[in-house]
């Protein structure tokens, strides 16, 4: 008996050893057409990890052995170095995304430039190129790219360029999908780049319109008051600070996560114009 278990196991190790010398455990070379194909696999599931985590990195880089010509693949490394504000590494990352596809990808570079690193000429011409790609003015991030020159031209101090991109922007908003589709922020911009002209009427017609959408907004109480004190109106200018101060106070203000807006304002930008008041 105890001969025929030893003989039973022999013959199994030599299937055993059979088996692997005829199997391949682990695949190491790949055509390049089944490279392309397994790329996006290892791609999809990188959403199991934190992104920019070691496991999401090491996943990305394994996809990019397959198949370095994804662009998508490219921006995902970007956008970690984004967040961990690794700059150097983002410029090389995005530049690879947008050569490879700037129909999908030059404008989210844009936005980045815009709001992250305030280049405004660099995400101006990422937004034109964007546009030119795809053959009409686009959106990244669900911002018009139109909406976006004009924040730029706004950061440029280029006022009259400024009014002319969000009056692009909303036309085509009011004209496809009505007025209060737009972004009200479109509005409040084109009343700052009035205000910059001394256009006070006009400006006050801009903050308006923000708060018939959003009429908590303490930001165009706070710019309403900087009318009403050129103006002279110095009475509607304390009651629009309070107002202002109150909306502030409940979180009510133009923000965004990560960065600070183009003329975010504070709750020390109203009591010093609350004082400034009180010595005239």
């Amino acid at each position: 008996m105890e001969k025929s278990q030893i003989y039973f196991l022999s013959l199994f190790l030599l299937c055993v050893g059979s088996s692997c010398s005829e199997t391949q455990w682990y695949k190491k070379e790949f055509s390049e057409e089944v490279k392309k194909q397994y790329s996006p696999q290892l791609r999809a599931g990188r959403g199991y990890y934190y992104q920019g985590s070691v496991p999401e990195q090491f996943q990305n880089k394994e996809a990019m052995k397959m198949d370095s010509t994804d662009a998508d693949l490219w921006r995902e490394f970007g956008t970690a170095r984004v967040k961990r504000a690794i700059l150097d590494e983002m410029y090389y990352y995005y530049d690879g995304a947008v050569t490879r596809k700037p129909e999908k990808w030059a404008g989210f570079r844009g936005y980045l430039y815009l709001y992250f690193y305030r280049d405004y000429y660099r995400a101006i011409a990422d937004f034109n190129l964007g546009d030119e790609a795809n053959g009409q003015v686009d959106f990244s991030q669900g911002q018009s790219h139109d909406y976006m020159r004009g924040i730029c031209y706004y950061g440029l101090e280029d006022y009259q360029a400024t009014i002319d991109a969000m009056d692009k922007y909303i036309d085509k908003v009011v004209e496809e999908e009505g007025e209060s589709w737009v972004d009200v922020y479109a509005f409040l911009y084109k009343g700052l780049a009035l205000l910059n002209q001394e256009k006070l009427d006009d400006a006050m017609v801009e903050f308006d319109k923000v708060l018939k959408y959003y009429p908590n907004l303490s930001d165009c109480f706070y710019h309403k008051a900087r009318i009403y004190i050129a103006r002279g109106q110095f009475d509607l200018a304390l009651i629009a600070l309070e107002t202002a101060e109150e909306k502030f106070k409940q979180g009510y203000y133009h923000q965004r996560p990560y960065v600070e807006v183009l003329d975010q304002i504070y709750l020390q930008d109203i009591m010093q114009m609350r004082e400034q008041i009180s010595t005239i």
